[in-house]
């Protein structure tokens, strides 16, 4: 028989084997360690006892794990993963979850949901499209090997590169055109802030754009550049540098507006081509 229940007391271990299970065969297979998947959910804000499981016996077979926190200045709950292991499949553990779990949320004075979805996982997106939600963006998302990016770079003077130990993130927004999503939000640098470095690019004394790094991860979360110093090659130079800083080999560039052409011809530029890409849905509670 299966249960519904919180995931407040349920152990990351439990998680983590149940999170490597339910994408082993996935697009984007999980490989990431214990370690890794607890920093994951830290940035992300996962909240244990506003996330749900389903057990049989004491095996966890389905679950969503959500974030909570504010989002267009609402109260709002993020996905920040959904799956049922291998072997429970089309068996309706994923909608009996999310049947149980959205009046949970509405008590808790959650009033949307938020969650994104890749365009090619059908099944998936019929079940939220179902359950009532809405495409409110598309993104591209980019993983590459970070020897196989190419850059061509203008000549330009007098620029140079400075770690931001104290950004202002009101000033910040103004150098970007679109609010960046769940994951690459402001409240998911600050909640891991010792591990992302925040770099301006500046033209003598005047900071022009700048970039936000995990460099362990190679997870590039900003990538910014000022309206009136554009198309000078400066984004371009500042992906260079960030690319140089990366501990790792792969470079990640999740959740960038698809329709957002000044970065889709950079990344063109670069020989890098965007994966599927996802859906960001939206469902008012």
């Amino acid at each position: 028989m299966v249960i519904v229940k919180s995931l407040e007391t349920t152990p990351t271990k439990t998680l983590y084997q149940a999170f490597k299970s339910a994408f082993s065969d996935y697009i984007e297979s999980f490989d990431a360690t214990e370690e890794q998947f607890e920093y994951m959910l830290a940035r992300r804000g996962f909240t244990a006892e506003m996330s749900f499981g389903a057990f049989i016996g004491e095996t966890l077979v389905g679950f969503t794990l959500n974030a909570v926190g504010q989002w267009q200045n609402k109260p709002t709950a993020y996905d920040t993963g959904t799956g049922t292991i291998v072997g429970f499949r089309q068996q309706g553990i994923a909608t009996r979850i999310f049947n149980e779990m959205i009046p949970v949320l509405r008590k808790k004075k959650i009033t949307q949901y938020l969650l994104e979805v890749i365009k090619t996982n059908h099944a998936a997106y019929n079940i939220y499209k179902n359950a009532g939600f809405k495409i409110t963006r598309e993104f591209n998302y980019y993983i590459t090997d970070k020897k196989d990016v190419k850059f061509r770079t203008k000549l330009v003077n007098n620029y140079s590169f400075r770690i931001i130990d104290k950004p202002d993130w009101d000033y910040l927004s103004g150098f970007r055109d679109f609010d960046p999503s769940w994951q690459n939000s402001v409240d998911s640098i600050n909640r891991k802030k010792e591990k992302i470095s925040v770099i301006g690019i500046f033209i003598d004394n005047t900071l022009v754009g700048y970039g936000a790094l995990e460099k362990h991860s190679g997870d590039i979360m900003h990538l910014a550049i000022a309206r009136e110093y554009r198309r000078r090659g400066l984004a371009t130079l500042l992906l260079k540098h960030l690319c140089s800083l990366v501990e790792v080999n792969n470079i990640t560039i999740i959740n960038t507006l698809a329709n957002y052409q000044p970065f889709n011809r950079l990344m063109e530029s670069t020989g890098i081509g965007p994966r599927p890409g996802q859906y960001e849905m939206l469902l008012e509670l």
